[in-house]
């Protein structure tokens, strides 16, 4: 039997409409233009894109350290080249919004910076090169995991399409990211200790970029209507087998290990923690989820001043 959950309307018509697609989805069918869709996988998918939209937003704001503080030209232009990607991938997003009659400009330079949807890890003031490195190591492959999932599993046929270029670009930067960190690791003490520190610093923000644990996940819309094919732990887990053995290959130390009688991977501290950002460093001592979502909420120190500087566009002097 089909575990199919109404929809909300009252009215008969609507909710027979609800079942109907979410039976149609089940079989697999893949959604191709906005008539066919009912108001409330409507939200969900729109939901889902709108966060995906300004994730990749943040991107200039976190990185615009990294780009003027290179070490060289040619280390300038690959963040400047990963910057590109990324407001490329911002840029399909909009015109996927555009479909919804979302007005993007509005939607980018006139919402309240606040009221963007971006995650702690990316709210970060990503300065210098090793920690940009480090963060698409960490970061662009916990956003990958993501996107590759959705380009797998969602269910209209546009959204997964867009995927596919995005997903090329950013197994790029990972790839990146994996190379630089490599040689910085192995080029002396001192760029050690700063990789190190930086995976110290991410590692925690990175882990939780899957949101919270299953068994804490209210709303699971997103799987019902096939936008996702896995959940929040299940995409952590596909991140954690990737990143914890690059790590260990290399030599780095981070939170968490394969636990045989698991046989699966388990982070070494106890969700929720805390990060200090007066010293920069984790509080491992494990807090209530309001205080964590307090956290979050309030964002990471570039996300405010960094949207503002974009929403006022003033960027182009200072970027070369």
């Amino acid at each position: 039997m089909l575990d199919l959950v109404p929809g909300s309307e009252e009215d008969g018509h609507s909710e027979r409409s609800e079942l109907a697609l979410q039976v149609r989805l089940r079989a697999g069918e893949i959604v191709e233009h906005l008539d066919f869709m009912t108001p409330r996988y409507r939200d969900v998918l729109l939901q889902t894109i709108m966060i995906a939209a300004d994730l990749e937003i943040m991107t200039l704001p976190a990185y615009y350290g990294a780009l003027v503080n290179a070490p060289s030209f040619n280390d300038r232009i690959a963040v400047a080249s990963a910057i590109q990607d990324e407001m490329g991938h911002a840029q399909v997003m909009y015109s996927l919004l555009e479909d919804f009659g979302v007005d993007t400009h509005d939607y980018l330079f006139i919402r309240d910076p606040q009221k963007f949807r971006s995650f702690q890890l990316i709210e970060q003031d990503i300065d210098d090169y090793i920690k940009c490195v480090t963060m698409m190591m960490l970061g662009d492959r916990a956003g990958r995991v993501t996107t590759m999932d959705l380009e797998e599993h969602c269910s209209y046929g546009p959204y997964a399409r867009s995927l596919r270029k995005v997903n090329f670009e950013e197994r790029f930067h990972v790839l990146h990211g994996e190379h630089w960190v490599k040689h910085f690791w192995n080029h002396s003490a001192e760029t050690r200790k700063r990789v190190q520190d930086a995976v110290d610093a991410y590692f925690p923000m990175a882990a939780a970029w899957f949101g919270v644990p299953d068994h804490m996940k209210k709303r699971t819309d997103q799987i019902l209507y096939r936008i996702r094919g896995l959940s929040n732990d299940e995409l952590r887990q596909k991140w954690l087998a990737e990143v914890v053995p690059f790590c260990t290959s290399v030599g780095i130390k981070v939170p968490a290990h394969f636990d045989t009688d698991k046989s699966s991977y388990v982070l070494d501290y106890q969700e929720p923690i805390l990060f200090d950002y007066e010293t920069g460093k984790w509080d491992f001592t494990q807090v209530t989820w309001d205080e964590k979502f307090r956290q979050w909420k309030k964002g990471g120190p570039i996300k405010q001043p960094g949207l503002q500087r974009l929403q006022n566009e003033s960027w182009g002097d200072a970027l070369w």
